[in-house]
């Protein structure tokens, strides 16, 4: 039976990459707390080294991007280090190793969307760690790796979602008189159970690379939120401001917004719709 290790299993992105390989009948494995940790970075290739996965989905990280900006050493701790560790254990045990990365590898050149030819250029520590995970990743395991770069991503459900989604439909079924959202920043929504199904494809058919993986078209998150009341048929008011009433630690680009130029039209049917086609299909599971 196939050898399938997921790192971050507890997470969003995780538990529905646990549900998709448990459909598919691989003999799964899980590197995360209580049994490991990505800090202790001395045990991830040894315990690799003891299993020898055939598949290794590295799905763990720190994504807290203000705490990446306030703790610049814990980032690159996870997000680089510990890949690296990831990257040279998959490699000596010869499996493939899914890496998931993200859209804030951009931002410095204020585009609105960048594909994989653009050139990373991060405005945070967040979105640089992640860049030189990716790096990690070419470096030590360069015939053997998909890195696949996600947008904000969207998923858990009703009990998990503490993201924006969840936020603002806990605020809407509250009873909140007015929704406060962002209209000056603006990006790509992921389906964490999109690309978790993906990713399994991926590996089941050896895919390698960098792919961008995000619904089409940009969307701020005022239009997320207008669409989320639409949706729920709110009553209230649906109000757009600007970023700086929110203070935060790390800066955010302007747009974070990106598409794939590689994926072929099929697997976009398949896997991609729209930003609003995704988001309501996902409004939908609650």
């Amino acid at each position: 039976m196939t050898k399938v290790l997921i790192t971050g299993a507890t997470g969003m992105l995780g538990q529905y990459a646990l549900a998709a390989a448990k459909a598919e009948g691989y003999d799964i494995i899980t590197f995360g707390r209580p049994q490991n940790d990505l800090n202790n970075i001395e045990t991830i290739a040894p315990f690799i080294a003891q299993i020898k996965p055939s598949i290794v989905l590295h799905l763990a990280a720190q994504t807290d991007v203000d705490l990446c900006e306030r703790d610049p050493a814990l980032a690159a701790r996870i997000n680089v280090l510990a890949t690296r560790e990831v990257a040279k254990a998959t490699t000596m045990v010869g499996g493939w190793l899914g890496y998931v990365s993200t859209s804030n590898v951009f931002g410095a050149k204020e585009q609105t969307v960048y594909n994989e030819l653009d050139l990373p250029d991060p405005v945070n520590y967040y979105g640089r760690s992640k860049f030189w995970g990716e790096q990690m990743v070419i470096q030590y395991a360069p015939h053997n790796h998909l890195i696949v770069r996600a947008g904000w991503m969207i998923g858990g459900g009703a009990s998990k979602d503490h993201k924006f989604v969840g936020k603002i439909i806990a605020q809407i079924r509250n009873g909140a008189s007015q929704i406060l959202a962002v209209d000056d920043k603006q990006g790509s929504i992921t389906a964490a159970e999109n690309l978790a199904r993906f990713l399994l494809a991926s590996a089941k058919r050896g895919r390698i690379g960098l792919f961008h993986f995000a619904s089409k078209g940009t969307v701020t998150r005022f239009q997320i939120a207008c669409e989320i009341a639409k949706s729920l048929g709110y009553s209230g008011v649906v109000r757009g401001v600007r970023s700086n009433i929110f203070p935060l630690s790390a800066p955010r680009a302007t747009s974070e917004g990106i598409e794939s130029i590689f994926l072929s039209d099929a697997a976009e049917d398949i896997y991609i719709g729209s930003w609003n086609e995704d988001l309501q299909k996902y409004i939908s599971q609650f």
